[in-house]
């Protein structure tokens, strides 16, 4: 593995925790411990309060992680800029990343609705999906070749449907929990505040089963996902390990929201959902993308190696 290399991988880890820690922010109620922006109560340092404290680390940690992907944009450029679609995806991290900074200072100023709440979320998974393929274009080499089978575009087609609906699951779950609608159903996987969806129980029950709704959509699209790879006469080993990591993930997030109701909404459980369920989106991201795609080695600090697929490839450059 090269500095780039670690410098990428490296990237995409920190922004997951940074989404952890902000996640944390909310569980905590830790939102307004810092009432004004950039500055909190006011002063360069936190005063010594739980809420403020936790919302600095927020920041601080957000401070950080942006200075790991202006490195990363600006390294990428340097060594890869003749990699087309590599130099894209780091141009479009840079203004993605000032419009969730902004977007964080909006956060506070309004008092946390749940609508900006969300949307700060929403940009934050678009930055990860990105951060993740530079990443995964960083280790396949300088160049790829697209895979034009009508195996690998059925794939993509369904790799980025289940995406759709991941997305949906994760932003809804962020509406659940700025509505207050978490704590709507104390049961699982059943609610017996409404056990009847969108019949019995109230507004925030209805918010509550839509997100159980989407995910066991998402575990429909999970599943044409993995169906897709085993039909592949040949997938290859860098898909099919993704594909068992993206069922390992689904499940564990499954489990973590069905953790968040038997523990009561405990803390550390309701972090561990958001987070898995970020991983799993930058996953799918990154098989919908990268899964059309034979990489070129040209370098010899490149990782994967060419798989053989059946069918015709196209032989243009990337």
């Amino acid at each position: 593995m090269s500095r780039y290399h670690a410098l990428a991988l490296t990237t995409v880890v920190a922004t997951l925790i940074l989404i952890a820690v902000g996640s944390t922010v909310r569980t905590t109620g830790s939102g307004l411990g810092c009432p004004d922006w950039p500055l909190c109560h006011g002063r360069l340092l936190p005063p010594l309060e739980r809420t403020a404290i936790i919302e600095y680390s927020h920041r601080t940690t957000a401070a950080l992680v942006g200075m790991l992907i202006v490195a990363t944009v600006i390294v990428t450029l340097r060594l890869r800029r003749d990699d087309r679609a590599l130099s894209a995806l780091a141009i479009v991290a840079l203004p993605l990343l000032g419009l969730q900074a902004y977007l964080g200072k909006v956060t506070v100023d309004r008092e946390l609705p749940a609508e900006v709440v969300t949307f700060h979320l929403s940009m934050a998974l678009a930055l990860l999906a990105v951060l993740a393929l530079i990443a995964t274009f960083a280790f396949q080499g300088t160049g790829r070749t697209v895979i034009a089978t009508a195996e690998r575009r059925r794939f993509t087609n369904v790799a980025v449907i289940a995406a759709v609906v991941t997305a949906g699951v994760v932003v809804i779950g962020s509406y659940l929990v700025g509505s207050d609608a978490g704590f709507a159903c104390t049961s699982w996987p059943g609610c017996r505040e409404a056990p009847i969806p969108f019949l019995d129980g109230g507004r925030l029950q209805s918010i509550h089963w839509l997100h159980r709704v989407t995910v066991a959509l998402g575990a429909v699209a999970i599943g044409a996902v993995a169906l897709a790879v085993w039909q592949m006469r040949e997938a290859g080993p860098w898909l099919q390990r993704g594909t068992h990591a993206l069922a390992g993930l689904f499940a564990l997030q499954v489990l973590s929201g069905a953790l968040n109701i038997w523990s009561d909404f405990a803390e550390a459980a309701r972090v561990l959902h958001l987070v898995l369920g970020s991983a799993t989106w930058a996953m799918l991201i990154v098989l919908a993308v990268a899964g059309r795609y034979r990489p070129i080695l040209t370098d010899a600090t490149s990782m994967s190696a060419p798989v053989r697929d059946s069918g015709e490839t196209s032989h243009a450059r990337a």
